[in-house]
């Protein structure tokens, strides 16, 4: 089999090991559920797929968010050649959002609709349609906005997780909180 076609098993499995770590399972935890879901077996390698599959949809109902591809949308451009600004803050930020499973799509395409949505009000309804055209005042804006919205998705991922996180947390604070519980995650 090439590395080019379709494999279903080894989607599965990944994606259940994205979940593991997604809901922050340690490796007791891990094999447990495995084996409740699993039908008794606590590796996934010695799965079929229906169990696969079994264990996928329970890691669902205990919160596991899978992240769909960007699909179609065009991806970033990387922020080595491009400015070091809010622009490329926004970006970053774009994306660790995506990765962290807070969007669904974090295509440049998808920030580009946000940016415009975001901006539409201040600009005469039209909004600013590509996020390298914001300068000024409309990029400091439109990055507070995006923290704004990451700092209620870091909150409300840490309270979910049973952590009690202090309303009045910077996101700085959620931000450095939140990864030291996910580690090296993203």
């Amino acid at each position: 089999m090439t590395q080019t076609q379709y494999n279903p098993r080894r989607q599965l499995v990944t994606k259940i090991h994205i979940a593991r770590t997604q809901l922050g399972m340690d490796e007791e935890s891990y094999r447990a559920n495995l084996a409740h879901y699993g039908n008794g077996k606590t590796s996934s390698a010695d799965m079929t797929i229906p169990q696969l599959e079994a264990v996928l949809e329970a890691f669902k109902q205990l919160g596991f968010k899978p992240v769909k591809k960007a699909g179609k949308g065009r991806l970033s451009p990387s922020t080595a050649d491009g400015p070091k600004d809010e622009r490329s803050a926004i970006r970053a930020l774009w994306i660790f959002m995506h990765r962290a499973g807070f969007i669904n799509d974090g295509s440049e395409t998808a920030l580009n609709s946000w940016v415009q949505r975001m901006t539409a009000e201040a600009n005469g309804g039209a909004g600013i349609a590509e996020v390298q055209w914001l300068r000024h005042e409309d990029a400091a804006k439109t990055l507070n906005s995006l923290k704004r919205w990451a700092r209620r998705c870091l909150f409300e991922d840490l309270k979910k997780r049973g952590y009690q996180p202090e309303p009045k947390d910077s996101y700085n604070q959620l931000l450095k909180r939140w990864e030291r519980i996910n580690g090296a995650m993203l």
